[in-house]
């Protein structure tokens, strides 16, 4: 080999080295810019110089200054990213997605002042090319430098480079999904995701189910449209209905309890109420003890999504990430038909589950988020209920009536104990203290606990006889893997058979009306879709395209899942085995005799997956505009 070619070489590797090193330093500059001095995780470091190493690795393919330029052009689309995540952590403390981006909605609601949250320490990012662009100049009448390295060297080099970088990103890829199962699936958190498989590989990801679902994406016929406009005509067709306005001009006030299994309420252990408050509030309320959690891959958000909504959860991920840019016809819309402030709190960082875009294509108001809570007291994620309550009620004294606020809480989130704060002194467990259930029931009680603050809090306000208020829980708390102590807890036994295990996927729901109306015990079937519908009719508001049903007005009760299998008060259906039991005996029934169910259910999840993947409000909006 020459010397010249020696020095080509030398200068192809270290062209590519360098090229590496400017897009790794960037990267982990916004890294420090968004979150500080918090430690690097190793999937991280893995993923971050794996995506690397890919990208410069095809640079290598191409000739000294094609790849100058090739470089030039990927340097400056990756710093133009990497600086909106910046600007866009700066305020909502979370990163950009393709579909934010195509919307150029980077600053959410303060779009118009964007450039306020531009800082000069921003400009940066950009330093390096403006002395590579200048250089690039300077050399363009220079004769074209020959690659040191022959081709068939050059693509070997590449090959490998691409497969060590591929193997480092699925490590880190394969690292988070240990930690996190679901994640990089569901989308839940994309601040996590991408700290912790590089921000390099967050876009990439992002960018392909984007890909993805414009791909899949085909416009539905108008035979199909109208089929779905006419069952939610029929489904929600207005009729002499029981309790129509009752409680119109009222306040509502939802709460969604984190993790509040069914069978906490009025559970004793060695003696104690794990629930006392709202085992005293069942008293005074209307209270389903047959309502099933319904949630799928967007967990909490789900439960968020059915109960503002009534449809049900994405096919896919989860409906807050996959479908944010959708025109909805929702509980707070309705409630601002009718006059209503709409807000929603929750005191965790705005940007987990997307809620901040997601809350304004619901129609709330506002969104209070931890941003705006004094963090006086914390347990696990974060704020209190207790503190979270009485901040609530402030800024509901501060609030036109009548009015709609959604609080969801945060104190009985998985995993259930503070390392800093103990719940031992508060509810005595005895052999289950320090394990798994054990844990979880004091946890319970310690969020029952802050619910008694609440009812305080609205009564002090002189809200709670001028409110609707409805509690419920999200999801189930105890996985399948823990059946055996949950079943050694409520039943005694080693384990659950499916009946009794599909039984504890109820989760806790009742409604208090003023002055006590309507208590009682109602044991229809049903879900958390049911809960808009039900309170349209209470209150007054429409619910034009509800999936569910008026629980006030339903002789039948019936509950469906995401996986297509569903529950009648009678017998329940199992669709990925074609299995139906009688739900007092366990005796298998025949399917066939149960037609018109199975049916109902297919038809039902078609309908609303049709309304929410087509966008069809919002097409059926336009061409009603057009």
């Amino acid at each position: 080999m020459t010397q010249a070619r020696w020095q080509g070489a030398l200068r192809d590797i270290l062209s590519v080295l360098v090229y590496g090193c400017i897009l790794l330093v960037k990267t982990y500059c916004v890294k420090y810019s968004l979150v500080g001095n918090y430690p690097l995780h190793r999937s991280f470091l893995l993923g971050t110089l794996g995506a690397v190493i890919v990208i410069t690795a095809l640079l290598l393919l191409l000739r000294p200054r094609a790849r100058y330029y090739a470089f030039l052009g990927i340097n400056l689309l990756i710093t133009i990213i990497l600086v909106a995540d910046v600007v866009y952590g700066r305020y909502f403390r979370d990163v950009t997605s393709v579909a934010l981006l195509k919307q150029a909605r980077l600053a959410g609601e303060v779009q118009e002042s964007v450039f306020a949250l531009i800082e000069p320490r921003d400009l940066a990012y950009f330093i390096d090319l403006l002395v590579l662009v200048p250089l690039l100049c300077f050399q363009r009448d220079k004769r074209q430098p020959q690659s040191g390295l022959k081709w068939p060297l050059r693509l070997v080099l590449t090959v490998i480079c691409l497969l060590v970088g591929a193997n480092l990103t699925q490590a880190s890829i394969d690292s988070l999904q240990q930690r996190q199962p679901g994640l990089i699936r569901a989308f839940w958190d994309k601040q996590v995701v991408a700290h912790n498989i590089g921000t390099l590989n967050f876009h990439a990801i992002d960018a392909w189910r984007y890909l993805k679902k414009q791909m899949a994406s085909t416009k539905l016929s108008q035979e199909e449209q109208a089929a779905v406009a006419q069952w939610f005509a029929e489904h929600n067709a207005e009729g002499n209905k029981q309790y129509h306005n009752l409680m119109q001009g009222k306040n509502l006030i939802m709460v969604q309890l984190e993790a509040f299994q069914g069978f906490v309420l009025n559970f004793k252990i060695n003696g104690q109420e794990v629930t006392p408050n709202l085992n005293r509030l069942a008293k005074k309320s209307l209270t389903f003890n047959n309502i099933y959690a319904q949630t799928a891959g967007g967990g909490t958000s789900d439960a968020e999504f059915l109960a503002n909504v009534s449809l049900y959860p994405a096919r896919e991920g989860a409906a807050f990430y996959e479908f944010y840019t959708n025109t909805f016809q929702s509980l707070p819309m309705a409630a601002k038909e009718q006059g209503y402030e709409t807000v929603v709190m929750h005191a965790n960082r705005p940007g987990f589950w997307n809620r901040t875009h997601m809350y304004t294509a619901l129609g709330f108001d506002a969104y209070y988020s931890d941003l705006d809570f004094d963090i006086d007291e914390v347990f696990g994620l974060g704020l209190t209920d207790h503190s979270f309550y009485r901040q609530a009620v402030q800024k509901m004294q501060q609030m036109q009536q009548p009015f709609y606020a959604f609080l969801v809480s945060l104190s009985s989130h998985f995993p259930f104990v503070d390392a800093n704060v103990s719940l031992s002194d508060r509810l005595d467990v005895g052999a289950w203290q320090g394990t798994f259930i054990g844990n979880y029931l004091q946890n319970i009680h310690f969020a029952d606990e802050a619910v008694g603050v609440l009812i305080d809090e609205l009564q002090a306000a002189g809200l709670w006889d001028n409110s609707v208020v409805v509690i419920y829980g999200d999801h189930t708390a105890i996985p399948h893997g823990r059946s055996q102590e949950l079943a050694k807890l409520l039943y005694g036994k080693e384990g659950l058979d499916e009946l009794q295990w599909q039984e504890e996927q109820k989760v806790v729901m009742m409604l208090h009306l003023p002055g006590d109306r309507l208590r009682g015990v109602n044991d229809r079937t049903a879900g958390q879709i049911d809960i808009f519908p039900t309170l349209a009719n209470l209150l007054g508001f429409k619910s034009k395209y509800a999936a569910g049903r008026d629980l006030l007005n339903t002789d039948n009760g019936f509950v469906c899942f995401r996986n297509g299998t569903w529950i009648n008060d009678d017998v329940i259906y199992f669709r990925s085995q074609r299995k139906l039991l009688d739900l007092k005996t366990g005796t298998e029934l025949a399917a066939e005799d149960f037609a018109a169910e199975i049916e109902r259910a297919e038809i039902e999840l078609k309908v609303s997956d049709q309304l929410l993947e087509y966008d069809l409000i919002r097409q059926w909006q336009t061409e009603a505009d057009g």
